[in-house]
């Protein structure tokens, strides 16, 4: 059981594979980002004359003893952090990955240990790495960032079902019991009454009565040129003559 225990933590060291800090909160990321394609995978990018190989939970170079990133130049070679142990932390939309316990540093940042974080975004170019701080002659910044874009971390965006409005189910429904009164209507009229031509209209002479009381309606609601009565009489002009009365009674 011992010698099988030793042979695991041998291929994990040598193979790679995060050893991440005991957290139960992050314990469904880790899950999460076993599925990424780039999981396990080896990057490459340079700057300012240095180079960069970066394992994603994974040793470079197949280089072993744990190392997660290398950082190498003339007559420069670093090791900025390894796989033993891992910290994760994650945010609203984005989660960062700290590589810790690289190389010190010489008369710099306290000669602590080099560690080196990547933040990972949404995006689909996740074969380049962008590097967002390092430490160099000109920025001395003790932490080093990178940041890679994974696709699997984009929001799955579900396709718009086009549902009809209710306007628009009222209309069809309308429409639909319009046409079948008009045809079987018309089948009926032509059947039982031997209907020809505008007969096939169920209830025509309905239908033409409706229409004139429309018409009548609008006419009488828009039309403009109709006489109205004077101010201060009820009735207008064309009304009964009431004088003639007055005459007749007059002696």
């Amino acid at each position: 059981m011992r010698v099988t225990f030793i042979l695991i933590v041998y291929c994990s060291l040598v193979y790679g594979d995060c050893n991440f800090h005991a957290d139960s909160r992050t314990q469904p990321i880790q899950n999460v980002m076993k599925k990424w394609k780039i999981y396990e995978k080896e990057l490459t990018v340079s700057n300012n004359g240095l180079t960069y190989s970066i394992g994603i939970c994974k040793s470079p170079e197949n280089t072993g003893n744990g190392t997660a990133i290398i950082q190498k130049g003339t007559n420069i070679s670093n090791i900025l952090g390894r796989l033993d142990p891992v910290n994760l932390v994650s945010g609203d939309g984005w989660i960062l990955l700290t590589y810790e316990k690289g190389d010190p540093y010489n008369d710099a940042c306290g000669n602590v240990s080099r560690q080196a974080s990547i933040i990972f975004v949404c995006g689909a170019n996740m074969n380049n790495i962008t590097i967002l701080q390092e430490h160099t002659e000109t920025d001395m910044h003790c932490n080093y960032m990178f940041q890679l874009q994974v696709p699997e971390m984009c929001p799955i965006v579900l396709p718009e079902s086009k549902k009809l409005s209710g306007g628009a189910i009222f209309l069809i429904i309308l429409f639909s019991l319009a046409a079948a009164y008009l045809i079987l209507g018309g089948i009926y009229m032509h059947i039982k009454r031997g209907a020809r031509g505008l007969d096939h209209i169920p209830h025509l002479e309905m239908w033409r009565k409706l229409g004139g009381l429309a018409a009548d309606g609008c006419d009488f609601c828009c039309r403009c040129d109709r006489p109205s009565p004077r101010a201060g009489y009820f009735l207008d002009e064309s009304g009964p003559d009431y004088h003639i009365d007055d005459d007749i009674l007059s002696p």
